[in-house]
Order: structure tokens, then C-alpha cells, then sequence
């Protein structure tokens, strides 16, 4: 059996006239909202670890865009295979030294080939890529902290960088003393204006290290909720209120659960 001609059969029959009526009321904005979430949660389980799980929302994910395709197709000549047909003739198109005669020795060579091709493909359309900023559009769901790793790194291949991580570090601390001045003032658009640029820098400090900053908050925030539920759990289990608690309980409660956790 084709289980991805089944896959398509059965959303086709959810949006059907006597299909699913939450299926049927869902929009093209409302579908790509959720697919978004749906890539979040394959995420989290790649990053947990999780292979069951990723192969689950693999699943979700693969639905949720096969959905999108249904919807549109409803009211546009496009089916999931024309979206397929096309995708593979991009992926082929733009990788000339795997499907054609051309060479790439190394990931920089390639990118630059993917780049001169991205941008042939503008000017058949009319555009000129030339006129383009060298930072690149993302769309508005783009995580702020990979927006600013992406703009920093625009920026660093056409030369605008510090010459070495010294001058991330000093910029960094200098951003920091800022932020002091601005919460001195108590002027809390400086004080947002200010902690916005330290994390910018937080953020290119990331890119010199070869970190994504977005992975790395997280694992941060994975490490802290696991930390967390334990902290809970042994206040539960003490019959206490965690609020109840000072902050020597707190911290001594809190090293503990970093213990158990490694």
C-alpha cells in the first residue's frame, strides 16, 4: 500500500462536505500556524533526545503540511505532488556539483553556488538581487535570537566584523555597563532599549563560539524546568508550600536537584 497516497485520501476525506467539522473550518493561516508548532515540537523531542517522539512529529509535521497543500488546492490547481515536483527540481538545480558537472570542495564553495543560483533565479523573475540587502528576509516566526545570529552573520561574510573575539568580549562588557546606567536612570525604554543590545551581543559572542544561541537557551530552559520539577517534588513531598520557603532553602534545594541531574 502507499501510505502517502492514504495520508492524502484521509485529509482529503476531514475536509470533505460529511468530514470533520474542526477540520473542515480551518483556514490556510489557521493550518500554518499549527504547522509551526508542530516543527516546534519536533524540535524539542531532536533535542531531548527523543526518537520515538521524533518520529512521531515527524509524522505531525508531515500531516500538517500536507494539510496546507489540501487547503490550498481546494481554491488553486496544486496538489502534494506538484509541491514534491517542484522542491526536487529546486534541490536539483542548486546543487550543479552533485547533479551536474560543476565542483565544490568544501561547504563555503557550495553555499556560494547556492547563492549564485538563488540569485539567477531572481533576476529570471524580473528582480534584481543586486539591490537586495546583504541581510537576509525571514519571515516574522523567525526566533528573535536566530534572527539576530542570521543578521550577524549576514553581515560578518561581507567583512562587517570584529577582527578578532577580543572585540566581541569588549563590546559585550560595554553593553553590560549600559544596561547599569540605564536601570540607574529607572527610564524603562532605556532600560529595554539597553538589555535588547546586550543580548544582541550575547548573541554574536554565540555565533564566534560556533553556538546556536537559540539551541543553547533551549537546553537552558530544558535544564532549568527539569531542575525545577524536582525542587517542587521535594517540597511536596515535605508537606511545604515552595513560597513558604527562603532563599537559603531555596538554593540549597535547588544545588540538590542539580546533583541528581548531573
Amino acid at each position: 500500500p502507499d501510505s502517502f497516497t492514504d495520508l492524502l485520501a484521509t485529509i482529503a476525506t476531514l475536509r470533505a462536505p460529511d468530514g470533520c467539522p474542526w477540520d473542515r473550518k480551518q483556514k490556510l493561516t489557521d493550518a500554518t500556524r499549527y504547522l509551526l508548532d508542530e516543527a516546534g515540537e519536533l524540535l524539542d523531542a531532536s533535542l531531548e533526545g527523543d526518537l520515538p517522539g521524533v518520529r512521531e512529529e515527524m509524522g505531525d509535521l508531515l500531516f500538517m503540511i500536507c494539510f496546507c497543500c489540501q487547503i490550498l488546492g481546494e481554491t488553486e490547481p496544486l496538489t502534494m505532488y506538484d509541491v514534491a515536483r517542484e522542491g526536487n527540481a529546486k534541490l536539483l538545480r542548486r546543487h550543479p556539483h552533485v547533479f551536474g558537472d560543476a565542483e565544490a570542495r568544501d561547504t563555503a564553495e557550495s553555499q556560494q553556488r547556492w547563492n549564485a543560483i538563488k540569485a539567477q533565479e531572481k533576476r529570471d523573475r524580473g528582480l534584481d538581487p543586486d539591490r537586495e540587502s546583504i541581510l537576509k528576509e525571514m519571515p516574522s516566526s523567525t526566533a528573535p535570537l536566530h534572527q539576530a545570529y542570521r543578521y550577524q552573520d549576514d553581515a560578518a561574510d561581507h567583512g562587517f566584523d570584529w577582527p578578532t573575539v577580543d572585540g566581541v568580549w569588549a563590546k559585550l562588557h560595554e553593553e553590560l555597563d549600559e544596561v547599569t546606567e540605564a536601570v540607574a536612570t529607572g527610564d524603562a525604554g532605556r532600560i529595554e532599549h539597553e538589555i535588547g543590545d546586550l543580548l544582541f551581543s550575547v548573541v554574536n559572542l554565540a555565533r564566534w563560539y560556533k553556538v546556536q544561541p537559540d539551541l543553547a537557551l533551549r537546553r537552558a530552559n530544558s535544564r532549568f524546568r527539569s531542575r525545577f520539577h524536582l525542587v517542587e517534588e521535594e517540597f511536596r513531598e515535605a508537606g511545604r508550600n515552595l513560597a513558604d520557603a527562603d532563599i537559603e532553602e531555596l538554593e540549597t534545594a535547588w544545588e540538590r536537584a542539580k546533583r541528581r541531574l548531573g
